[in-house]
Order: structure tokens, then sequence, then C-alpha cells
């Protein structure tokens, strides 16, 4: 092996008493710089990973790199100073600089200290699947609210000091315009309102709030038809137009039904609800990421999973891990025709298989007709164990009454939430609710830690 003698003159005249070489801003931009593409995240030239200080360590094919009990002879400062372009490292493009060995060769002798917890790539985030049951913080001046522990804690870990909650005649304004979308209250209700000395009396106006079901359903109509795409009517370039669901939809939310029940009657339709599942029909030729079985999957992915399989309609998304397949599967359950796999409207001439992307949790069987292929689907986007059904829609009611969701964007939720427990807390109320959306509102509406305002839609006219 030739060196040069200017490098292991460097080399010899090492560092000890040196002070100790800082990790993230010395040694992490030289093997970004020189290491990164061929031993990092997934890939591992040689068997050697350079991702975490344990892979480093661990060496490759041709063993250890790193000597922590004589750093001089370390694999690693052997092949960036050599000058044999059989072995030489990195093989091609610019050297190491005589200042970059030291630094490596200082840094290895320190004992190759390494940032607790970093990684060059970090895997990408996996959010739980099934429900969690979080340990709550002990509750704090008095604040026993589930929510409020949450973030009292969280606030406490972050040192931060905990915001004014509404006053009274805020919060009767607010709750007013959140849950029912009226502009309440009149000077009498609200002169009654802060006489009132009731210790639960936010938690009972709240309910009669909720109990306004008229009311109730006139204002949430607006966020159901924006979340379920009921708000295109005309014949344009569609053919005979997009069959709404209105009347369903509005009797749904006049009922308060049960969110699971609510779901399944979309994702397994009966004629009063197929407007959502049948999509749009377009006129003449269009993408194959258009098809109704395509708009199908789209739909119910992202509405009940909060899922983009728009992406994935077309290619193997480059954003999550959603595979054209994964379209394509749901596609298949709804479809009542065999199925070709289509990349960017090409034909791949492999057969598209029914399937949904959660296969733990059961699967459905392509074999059965296509009635029963969605009453199956239906059943595992509402199965007890998908907590990501559950999740998806609690993090939609937070994203209304507060302005933005716990994980955001909404349709979004392969991103991590910023509180993983304040979501699985939600999700659990709705489960014990036995999925009665208005429960989770109260749920929501009724933390002493109510913030004072949010971003919102203006509201209807007092009748």
């Amino acid at each position: 092996m030739r060196r040069s003698p200017f490098l292991v003159g460097l080399l010899v005249s090492a560092s000890l008493g040196a002070v100790p070489v800082d990790f993230a801003h010395e040694v992490v931009p030289i093997l970004r710089k020189h290491c990164s593409e061929c031993h990092t995240g997934d890939k591992k030239k040689g068997g050697l990973s350079m991702n975490t200080r344990a892979s480093l360590l661990e060496g490759g094919e041709n063993g250890a790199v790193v000597s922590l009990v004589q750093a001089q002879k370390s694999k690693l400062l052997e092949v960036v100073i050599s000058a044999d372009p059989d072995i030489r490292m990195p093989p091609k493009g610019d050297r190491l600089s005589p200042a970059e060995v030291a630094t490596l060769r200082t840094w290895i002798e320190q004992g190759a200290v390494w940032t607790e917890g970093f990684a060059f790539k970090q895997p990408a985030y996996e959010p739980p699947l099934r429900p969690r049951q979080p340990v709550l913080p002990a509750a704090k001046a008095g604040r026993a609210h589930p929510i409020d522990r949450v973030l009292d804690g969280w606030l406490a870990e972050k040192g931060a000091p905990t915001p004014p909650a509404a006053d009274d005649a805020t919060f009767q304004r607010r709750v007013s315009l959140d849950l029912v979308g009226m502009l309440l209250p009149s000077a009498e209700e609200a002169q009654a309102f802060a006489a009132e000395r009731r210790p639960d009396k936010r938690v009972q106006l709240v309910r009669a709030l909720l109990a306004r079901d008229v009311d109730y359903a006139d204002h949430w109509m607006a966020f159901w038809n924006d979340l379920l795409r009921n708000d295109y009517a005309g014949t344009g370039y569609i053919d005979g137009g997009r069959k709404q669901i209105t009347n369903w939809l509005y009797l749904s939310l006049l009922a308060n039904k049960p969110y699971d029940r609510f779901t399944r009657e979309l994702v397994a339709p009966s004629s009063d609800s197929e407007g959502f599942a049948k999509g749009i029909i377009w006129r003449g030729a269009v993408s194959a990421a258009q098809m109704p079985e395509l708009q199908y999957s789209q739909s119910v992915s992202q509405t009940f999973l909060g899922i983009n399989m728009k992406c994935a309609s077309c290619h193997d998304s480059f954003v999550d891990r959603w595979k054209l397949r994964d379209a394509y599967g749901l596609a298949a359950i709804y479809s009542d025709q065999p199925m070709e796999l289509v990349r960017c409207d090409i034909p791949t001439g492999k057969p598209a298989a029914a399937a949904w992307p959660f296969p733990e949790l059961g699967q459905v069987d392509a074999t059965k007709p296509r009635d029963e292929r969605l009453a199956q689907l239906a059943a595992l986007i509402t199965h007890p164990e998908n907590g990501r059904f559950q999740r998806t829609i609690v993090n939609r009611l937070w994203h209304r009454l507060m302005g933005r969701g716990i994980v955001h964007p909404v349709d979004a939720m392969q991103s991590q939430p910023w509180n993983q427990d304040l979501l699985d807390v939600l999700a659990n109320r709705l489960v014990e609710s036995k999925y009665d959306l208005k429960a989770v509102l109260e749920f929501i509406a009724t933390l002493a830690g109510l913030p004072v305002a949010r971003r919102g839609s203006r509201p209807r006219r007092r009748r």
C-alpha cells in the first residue's frame, strides 16, 4: 500500500491531548460527503454501514474498520489515505484532505464519540396500526380531563407555560360556533350562563348544543360534503352527472349514526349511499387512475384511513410506502371485472389482486362476489383493532375544532403526530362511546384548557 509521506507524518503526529472532536460539526460532514452514498441508510457496500455508531463498529465483509484500541491501525484510516486505486476510499471523486483525515483519526482515538440517537438516515416513520392505551400523566391543578393531563404533561416537558383557557363568555360563543355554527348566545343567554354556578355548567352547555339535532346536522353537512366529495352534480364532462348522497348523509347526521355503521354504509353501499363509491364516470377516454374503480380506492383510503392513494394509482409512490399494487388491490375489490395493473397508463400485463393494505387484520376473499367483497372490506376498515380508522376520524374532528390536526395534513396519517398519546386518548374515547361522534366532540370541547380561539369558517346567522 502506497501512502503519502505527508499524510503518514500527519497521522504519527497525532492528537494526544487535543480538544474533543465535535462529532456533529466536524465528523458528520466528512462522512456525509465522502461515505454516505455507499454506506448509509439501506446501502451497505462491502457489507459496511456507517448509518449508526453500532453499524460502523460492527464492520463489513472484511471485518472491523474502526479500532478503538489502536486507532492508527483502523482500516478506515488506511483506505482513506491509500494511493492504491484498488483499495482507496472513496474510489471516485475528491480525496479526503489531510485535515479531514486528522479529524477522523483524532475522533477514533477519542473513542469515536457519537451523538446519542443520531443516524445518517432514519427509518421511515410507520404509525401504529392497532389501538394503544397510553399512560396518562398525573393531573395538575385539578385539571383531571384526560386531554388536559396529556397536554399539561407535554407542556411541562417542553418547559412551556399553560396557555390561558377561555373565560365563560368566550367559551359559550366558541362552542356555539364550533358545534352548531350559530352566533349564540343572546344577551339573556350570556347573562344566564355567566350567573350559573354549577361546576359542570360547561359540560351541560355542550350537551345542550349537541342535542340540537337539526342545527348540528345543518352545520356539519358542509364538513361531510367536503370530505365525501358530495359536491359535484353538474354534467360537464361526466356521464349523466354524479349521484348525490345528500339525503342519506343528512339523515345520518340527524340521527347521529355511529361512525362505524356510517362508514360501512359508504364502503359497502345501498342505493341511498352509493354515490360516494360510484364516483365520477367520465365521458370518453381518461387516465387509468381516473377509472371509477381507482376513484373508489382513492376515496376509501383517503377518507377513512388517511392514506393518499392518488400517486400509487399511477405508479409506486415516491413519498410513502404505498405501491401500485395497493391502489389496485382496493380497486379490484370494488370492480366487477378482472383488472390489470396499469403503470403510468401503460398496461403491465399483470393482474390486479383484490386485497386491502393491512392483512394483519384479515383479508378480503377475492373469490367471493363483489357485494360480499365490499362487505368484507367494510368490516376490515371498521375492525375494532384498526386503530388507524379510529385515529383518522378523531384527528379530523380535532382539526375542525382546533384549526390544525394532531397529524397534519389530516389526509396524511402516515406522518408522525406531534403527540401520539393525545391522538390515542381521542381514538379510545371514540371506541368507548361506541363510535358516537357527538361524544368525541363533547370530549374535546369540555377540556379545561380549551383555547380562546381558533381559525375557522364564518358562522351562520342566528335564526
